[in-house]
Formats: structure tokens, C-alpha cells, sequence
């Protein structure tokens, strides 16, 4: 395939100049789009929580205060934020505070109270903090549809399904607003868009019967990115493991192969773990693990390689010597190992619980009910109605009139459309028919994506809340993209003059 794609180069250089010269300036409309969206967005109150959060860059880089933010198991101010969410948006924002030097008030949102006595008392962030905070998460939504673009292009080798998923993803409603906003989306799209496009290359080598450790040292630092993002985003993670993990019984490889993929998959996972906790900085008293956790992962990508190259024989030792220092410098590292997950899965329990009881009082969808979550995913998969809001205290005039200003303007994307959102549907189940039928590593990916994180999110997340189940836009459009080629391909042979003259004899 390279040496033909170097040919046809050779002999049609300009359209392949033009082709990805019209790539990158569709790529740019793209960011632009999301970027311009910015001002427009209808505030939730969890964006002056990131506000706040943001504080801690403060802390660690212009103060040196660095214990104030450290995990402690009594519980400190501010540390059930620092649990619950990811620390890229917080420093994110907290960096570009400080490089614009903008020392705007940052006021805690109140949610036991209602928006006038927020108002009253100045906790809504101004214009300027606020478009400053959701730039730093667009600006990473926006390198996401990039990136989203390469992991279609990269799976199918059709610029036009790659045109067509990310026309998709630009516009879904839901996606646009959330990304916009001072939230976790951003980040969190961009880093699980990222790791799912280097799991391709991990794909496309088990296809070949080749195994690069470079392939999953990456997949297992973008890994811990995506986790420190945002940690809602698991199930799609263990998804892309899941699939590629199963590669090699699907391309029938040898047992060799299975095993090796298997082990280099560990060591991702262990610098998952350990770039995780990296850049998690209420989790740096674990610096020692994340340095033991570093180590054992050389060790393990090294094991292949031990009986023919020099090389891995002393990054084996290196990793070696790097665990057991560790250990020694800090023996009760591996004891503790499990603190940081086991804290942040209490506390995501208990939030949630408060969550349970304040959605269950507004009269909110019932969640118990197991034909109430199918369809709620279901319709958060395929509408493009977007929640705006999930607590009563945002349902007045001010925030009504913010929505429809929002939603009169064309850089709202597709909200609430159903003729629309139906065509899309159906370019998803042809895409989805088309993958089926061709039985490829990308069908097995894409399928895998889709049905094994689905299958976690309706049983891990009891609450009736639109964010939560937005990663299924990404392999639920990578079908729409497919859809879209399969039908433009339908449409060529039968208006091609072959076709014509074929019907026309008959």
C-alpha cells in the first residue's frame, strides 16, 4: 500500500497537494467554528467550580505551597473537587490566568441557592474570566475534531468518511456546548480522541504481524492523559483494550503474538497509571510509585527482546533498578498503590448519591429503571437535544433567554432536530451494516467502541445527565462517516455511464 501511495503521489502530485491543502483548510473552518462559539454558551455553574480549582495553579507555581493541594485522608478544603475531577482544565486555566495576568474575583457557585441570590452575591464570573476559562477547554474540543479527523482517516482510508464523521462531530449540539464551556469535555474529548488514534497504529501493526513497543508506550502515557482529564472516560479506555487486546485471536495469530500484545498492553496500563497520577498533583506524595510504576513497564516491554538485543538488556536493568530503588526509598509504595483509585471511587460514590437525591426531589427521570437508562442513552446517542442545565435553580428567564440567543445563532450546530438527526441515524446504521458485513480490525474496533463502553456506561452511571454519555459520539460517528462513504459509492455506480449502458442493454 506505501509504495503505491508513493506512486500515485509521483505521478498526480497537485490533487494530492490540493486534497490535503483542502483538509487543512476545512480543519481550520472546523476550530473556528468551535472557537467562535465561545462567548455565546448558556454559563452552568460548575464552570466557577473550575474556576476555584484553578486556584490550586496558584498554589504550586507562584506561591511553592504545594502541600495545600496534597491528597490527605482527613480531607482538606477543596479536596473533594480535587477528587472528582481532572487537574488539566484547573492548572489550564490557572496558566492562562497567570500569562494574562487576569486577577478577575473567583466566587464559589452556590447551588442550594437560587440564580438571583447568586447574582447578588458576585459569584457569576466575569465576561472576561469566564471567555478565558472556556478557551483553554475549546481550544483542546477544537484540536479534538482535528484529531478525530486522522483516527476516521487513519481506520478507513476515505478522506470522505473522514469529511463526513467530523462534519458530524462539529455540529452535534450537545458536544459543541459542553466543550465550550469551562468544563472537563474538552480535555477529555481531545486526550481519548488522541489515545484512540494511537491505538490504530497498535491495530494496523497486528494486522501485519508486527509488534512496536513505542506503539504502546504512547497508548499508555496519552492513556493517563485522557484519565487525568477527566475519569468518566474508562469505559471507552478499557474498551480500546478490550479490542485491541482481542486482535490477535481475530487476525488469527499465533499464540506468541497474543501473548506478547497482552504484555505490552500490562505495561500500557501501568504507565496509564503512572502518568496519571503525574499529572494529578493532589496525588504527587505518590511520586516514588510513579517512578517504580515506570520502571516495571520497561521491564515488561523489554521481555520479548531480552535474548537478541543489548538494548533491551539494559533498559532491563534500568527499569529494574528504578523499581527496586523505589521500593527501597519508600517500601510501603505498593501498599498504598490502590489509595489514590479507591478515594476518588468513595468519593465519586457519595457525590453521586447527593446527585441521586437532588434529580430524584426535581421529579427527574427515573434511572432504577432499566428501560428508562436504555432509552435515555439511546436518545442521548442519537438526538442532538441538548441539556443545557440539570438542576431546577437554572430553570429561569435569564438562563432561558442565554439558551435561545444561543440556539438562534448558527454557531449552535444541530440542536434539536429531529428530520436531521434522522438522516444521521440512518448513515449510522449503514455504516454500522457496512462494517458488519466486512468483518475488518476497524469493524471490530469501532464495534468495540461502541457496544462495550455502552454496555458500562448503563450500568455504572444511575444519573439522567447528557455529559456523562457523550463519548459514544465518537464511534457512534465514525459509523455515520462510513454511512455517508458506503452511500456516496451506492450513489456513483448506479449514475456511472457503465451502469447506465448495463441497465439500458438489459
Amino acid at each position: 500500500m506505501t509504495i503505491i501511495k508513493e506512486v500515485a503521489e509521483k505521478i498526480h502530485p497537485q490533487p494530492v497537494k490540493f486534497h490535503k491543502g483542502l483538509d487543512v483548510f476545512f480543519l481550520f473552518l472546523c476550530v473556528v467554528y468551535v472557537l467562535a462559539g465561545i462567548s455565546l454558551v448558556p454559563f452552568h455553574g460548575d464552570e466557577s467550580a473550575y474556576l476555584i480549582l484553578s486556584e490550586d495553579y496558584d498554589l504550586v507555581f507562584k506561591k511553592g505551597e504545594v502541600e495545600k493541594i496534597l491528597f490527605d485522608p482527613a480531607g482538606k478544603n477543596k479536596q473533594y473537587l480535587r477528587l472528582s475531577t481532572g487537574a488539566i482544565l484547573a492548572f489550564s486555566i490557572g496558566f492562562a490566568r497567570d500569562i494574562t495576568n487576569n486577577e478577575d474575583p473567583i466566587n464559589k457557585w452556590l447551588w442550594g441557592s437560587s440564580w438571583e441570590d447568586n447574582l447578588a452575591l458576585g459569584n457569576l464570573p466575569t465576561p472576561q474570566l469566564l471567555n478565558l476559562a472556556r478557551t483553554c477547554s475549546a481550544l483542546l474540543g477544537a484540536f479534538s475534531v482535528v484529531m478525530f479527523f486522522y483516527l476516521a482517516l487513519q481506520l478507513f482510508g476515505s478522506r470522505l468518511a473522514a469529511w463526513i464523521a467530523v462534519l458530524a462531530l462539529v455540529t452535534q449540539g450537545g458536544v459543541l456546548v459542553n466543550i465550550r464551556r469551562a468544563m472537563q469535555e474538552g480535555p477529555k474529548f481531545f486526550f481519548l480522541i488522541l489515545t484512540a488514534y494511537i491505538a490504530t497504529y497498535i491495530l494496523r501493526s497486528l494486522e501485519r504481524m508486527q509488534i512496536r513497543r513505542s506503539q504502546y508506550f504512547f497508548l499508555g502515557i496519552a492513556s493517563g492523559l485522557t484519565l487525568a482529564a477527566k475519569q468518566d472516560v474508562a469505559p471507552m479506555l478499557l474498551a480500546i483494550y478490550a479490542a485491541l487486546a482481542f486482535m490477535p485471536v481475530f487476525k488469527k495469530n499465533t499464540l506468541q503474538y497474543f501473548f506478547i500484545n497482552v504484555l505490552y498492553l500490562g505495561a500500557a496500563t501501568l504507565l496509564a497509571y503512572a502518568t496519571f497520577l503525574a499529572f494529578m498533583p493532589a496525588f504527587w506524595r505518590w511520586w516514588e510509585s510513579v517512578l517504580a510504576l515506570t520502571g516495571v513497564a520497561l521491564v515488561l516491554l523489554q521481555i520479548p527482546l531480552l535474548k537478541r538485543d543489548r538494548i533491551a538488556k539494559f533498559l532491563t536493568l534500568a527499569g529494574l533498578g528504578l523499581s527496586v530503588g523505589m521500593t527501597v526509598l519508600s517500601p510501603a509504595l505498593w501498599t498504598q498503590l490502590h489509595t489514590p483509585l479507591v478515594s476518588m471511587l468513595e468519593l465519586r460514590e457519595s457525590i453521586v448519591g447527593g446527585q441521586l437525591n437532588v434529580t430524584s426531589e426535581q421529579g427527574a427521570l427515573d434511572m432504577n429503571s432499566k428501560m428508562n437508562r436504555l432509552s435515555f442513552l439511546v436518545e442521548n446517542t442519537v438526538s442532538t437535544n441538548v441539556m443545557y442545565m440539570e438542576t431546577t435553580s437554572f430553570d429561569v428567564p435569564p438562563v432561558h433567554a442565554q439558551i435561545q440567543a444561543y440556539e438562534d445563532s448558527f454557531l449552535s450546530g444541530r440542536t434539536g432536530m429531529p428530520f436531521v438527526d434522522g438522516v444521521v441515524l440512518m448513515l449510522a446504521l449503514v455504516g454500522a451494516r457496512t462494517l458488519f458485513r466486512k468483518a475488518a480490525a476497524e469493524s471490530v474496533y469501532v464495534y468495540s467502541l461502541l457496544l462495550i463502553t455502552a454496555v458500562f456506561l448503563f450500568v455504572t452511571i444511575p444519573l439522567p445527565w447528557q455529559r456523562y454519555f457523550l463519548i459514544l459520539q465518537i464511534p457512534y460517528l465514525l459509523f455515520v462517516g462510513v454511512g455517508g462513504a458506503q452511500l456516496s459509492g451506492w450513489i456513483k455506480h448506479l449514475t456511472s455511464p457503465a451502469s447506465f449502458q448495463k441497465e439500458t442493454a438489459s
